[in-house]
C-alpha cells in the first residue's frame, strides 16, 4: 500500500451508522464505506468496526493516509482524543478513542464533536466557504451547535463551546433532554416541534394535522408538519415560526457576544427552513441591536450527509499539518 502525504480519512460516527471515506486535500472522496454502528454492543465492538471501516477504504483506494479524523456525537476532550461521554453510544465514558484507533490501524487519529465537524466541513467547501466567522445550527432530534471564528472551530476552555441548543428559549415549562427547563432544543428541534403539535392536536385549528395523521397523534412528526406548512396550513406554519423565534434567540446571543451574524442551518429539519427563517429573523433582529436585515445572513447547509465526513477529514488535515 502506497503512502500519500495529501490524503486523509474522514469518519462520521453516528448512533446508527459508521461512514468513512478517503479524502484528498481538495475535498474529493476516493473511496467510501458504510456499515452499522452496533452501538448496543459497547465500546470495544464499535471501535473495532471503525477500524474495519478504515481498513476497507484504505484497501479499496490502495493508499495509506497520513491521518484519520473522527466525528463523534457527545462530549469530547479533543486535545487528548478522549470521548468523555456520549449519550447515544453506551459505554463510551472516558474512552481513549484516538489512541485505540491509531493502534489498530497504525495511522494517527484525531477526534472532533460531530456538530463541530459539520461546521468545519461547511466552512471548508460548503455553504460557509466564503465566511471567516459563522455559527452552525443542526436541527435534528436535538439542536446541535458550533461556532467558527477566523476559520477555526472555537472549542472554549474545556472543549464544550457551541452548545447553542441549550441556551434559554424564553419559554419555560418544557424539560429538555439535558434535564434543564426551557432550552431552545426543547422547542426548536424536530422532536420539539413534534411535541408542540402533539400538545395542540385536539385544538380547533389542528384540523389539517388530525386529518393527515388519521386522527392518530402518534403519526405526527416534523416531516408531516413540514408537508402541512408547504400546503399552507396555518397551524403547521405557526409551529415552525415559533420554533424559528426560539432559534432567533440563539442568533441574537451569538451576535451580541461574538459579533457573528452569519449562520448555517443543517440537519433534517433544515428542509423546512423557508417556514423557520421568518421567525428566526424577526426574533434575532428584535433581540440584538447590533444586527440588521443586511448583516444577518442565514443559509442552508450544502454538504448534506457528507458534512461530518468532510469536516472530520479537514480536522485530520489541519492536525497533520497538510493545510
Amino acid at each position: 500500500m502506497m503512502g500519500n502525504r495529501r490524503l486523509v480519512i474522514g469518519v462520521d460516527l453516528g448512533g446508527t451508522n459508521i461512514r468513512s471515506a478517503i479524502v484528498s486535500a481538495e475535498g474529493s472522496t476516493l473511496a467510501r464505506d458504510k456499515r452499522p454502528t452496533g452501538a448496543q454492543d459497547g465500546y470495544r465492538s464499535v471501535i473495532e468496526r471503525i477500524a474495519e471501516s478504515v481498513k476497507t477504504v484504505m484497501g479499496v483506494s490502495g493508499f495509506a493516509p497520513v491521518a484519520i479524523g473522527l466525528a463523534v456525537p457527545g462530549a469530547i476532550d479533543f486535545k487528548r482524543g478522549v470521548v468523555t461521554y456520549s449519550p447515544n453510544l453506551p459505554g463510551w465514558i472516558n474512552a481513549k478513542v484516538a489512541e485505540d484507533l491509531s493502534a489498530m490501524v497504525a495511522v494517527p487519529a484525531y477526534l472532533e464533536n460531530d456538530a463541530n465537524a459539520a461546521a468545519a466541513g461547511e466552512g471548508w467547501i460548503g455553504a460557509a466557504a466564503e465566511w471567516e466567522n459563522f455559527s452552525m445550527l443542526t436541527l435534528g432530534t436535538g439542536v446541535g451547535g458550533a461556532i467558527v471564528l477566523n476559520r477555526q472551530v472555537w472549542h472554549g476552555s474545556s472543549g464544550m463551546a457551541g452548545e447553542l441548543g441549550h441556551l434559554p428559549s424564553g419559554k419555560p415549562g418544557r424539560v429538555c433532554g439535558c434535564g434543564r427547563d426551557g432550552c431552545v432544543e426543547a422547542y426548536a428541534s424536530a422532536s420539539g416541534v413534534m411535541k408542540t403539535a402533539h400538545e395542540r392536536f385536539y385544538e380547533n385549528d389542528a384540523i389539517w394535522i388530525r386529518t393527515a395523521a388519521g386522527d392518530f397523534v402518534g403519526k405526527v412528526d416534523a416531516r408531516l408538519l413540514a408537508r402541512g406548512a408547504g400546503e399552507g396550513d396555518p397551524l403547521c406554519r405557526e409551529i415552525f415560526d415559533e420554533a424559528g423565534a426560539c432559534l432567533g434567540r440563539i442568533l441574537s446571543a451569538v451576535a451580541l457576544t461574538l459579533d457573528v451574524a452569519n449562520v448555517v442551518i443543517g440537519g433534517g429539519m433544515a428542509e423546512a427552513l423557508a417556514f423557520i427563517e421568518p421567525g428566526m429573523r424577526r426574533e434575532a433582529l428584535k433581540m440584538a441591536y447590533t444586527l440588521n436585515e443586511t448583516k444577518l445572513k442565514i443559509t442552508k447547509a450544502a454538504l448534506g450527509d457528507d458534512a461530518g465526513i468532510l469536516g472530520a477529514a479537514r480536522i485530520a488535515m489541519k492536525s497533520a499539518g497538510i493545510c
